[in-house]
């Protein structure tokens, strides 16, 4: 059965409530946004959402290994294994913002293999030779904490396939068109034919599509600028607003829709790359893009500078009326 998890942001104040209610909610997980000049940290905001919860899974989408090295980041998720009892989630991907932000740059594919591995490593307990280092957690393997399973996230056909090859599962950041879909998994499926793929899916349910069309406006220029290597598998009015959404991208702005690169994208482009309109119509896109294999979905919803009592009605419309007819 698919499942389905609530993106969200580690604001401090708000996690432990929006987690009970996620979880009351009826979703299957709440992952983290990890971008540290932008918004608190998550190694806080997952602490609380795992004691504040009992069933769901917790963790990112995503952080990277790079201003998080791969040993504090398996010793951070290990422990939030313990702590959560089995509910942790390693959510993956080469960095972006959280590493611009800092003078960094994100890895090459090579590179970001390389740092799977090792984080892989550290979390099954292993020796991991970093040139003539021998490196390992000592505290792990544990038999009371299960390995944290790594969720590596990709949108080019490289990084899906790496995706596939190092991950536990993968989740595509394609937009929500089925034949962008389709070709994500396809790609998944030729490096990794049994590991679970999914998809990110920037979604809002509501009545007024213009007003929905500005709720997940922030979060669509994101995953729009993530296509930005991808010009041979998108139509040429699609290239065009990710080449310019990739000229205006404003890092510090990242996830608001007062963003340039958040207005270089037209209604035609959110309606089709995004998840808006009425519970029923939301129902029939999912239950297309689903039937196509997904194993789970990560719904993102409103940037980080929405009003938050508007983000929040789109999410319990969301759970309450879309979530149990795709279960159905």
């Amino acid at each position: 059965m698919t499942r389905f998890l609530l993106r969200t942001y580690a604001f401090p104040d708000e996690v432990e409530r929006v987690a009970v209610q996620a979880e009351a909610d009826g979703w299957d997980g709440l992952l983290f946004q990890d971008s540290q000049n932008l918004t608190p940290d998550i190694t806080v905001a997952m602490t609380l959402a795992a004691r504040a919860t009992e069933r769901i899974l917790i963790g990112t989408a995503v952080t990277n290994l790079i201003t998080r090295n791969p040993a504090v980041v398996a010793s951070t998720f290990a422990t939030l294994q313990h702590l959560s009892g089995g509910r942790a989630l390693l959510g993956l991907a080469r960095g972006d913002t959280a590493l611009h932000l800092v003078g960094e740059r994100s890895p090459h594919l090579d590179e970001f293999e390389t740092l799977l591995t090792r984080v892989r490593g550290y979390l099954a307990g292993d020796e991991v030779r970093i040139g003539d280092v021998a490196s390992r957690l000592e505290w792990l393997p544990d038999p009371d904490v299960p390995v944290v399973p790594l969720n590596v996230f990709g949108s080019g056909p490289r990084n899906l396939r790496a995706a596939a090859t190092f991950g536990d599962m993968v989740t595509m950041t394609l937009g929500a068109e089925p034949q962008q879909i389709a070709w994500g998994i396809e790609q998944v499926r030729a490096a990794s034919p049994d590991v679970p793929g999914g998809a990110l899916i920037v979604g809002a349910v509501g009545g007024r599509r213009a007003a929905l069309r500005e709720l997940v406006r922030a979060n669509a220029s994101i995953t729009a600028h993530f296509r930005r290597d991808a010009e041979g598998v998108l139509s040429p009015e699609d290239a065009a607003v990710v080449a310019q959404v990739t000229r205006d991208y404003d890092d510090a702005a990242h996830a608001t829709a007062a963003a340039a690169q958040a207005h270089d994208l037209t209604d035609d482009f959110i309606d089709r790359f995004c998840v808006i309109g009425t519970p029923d119509e939301c129902i029939e896109r999912l239950r297309t893009l689903i039937d196509l294999g997904l194993d789970h979905v990560v719904i993102v919803g409103a940037g980080r500078d929405a009003d938050p009592a508007v983000a929040e009605a789109s999410e319990r419309l969301f759970a309450r009326e879309v979530l149990p007819a795709l279960r159905g």
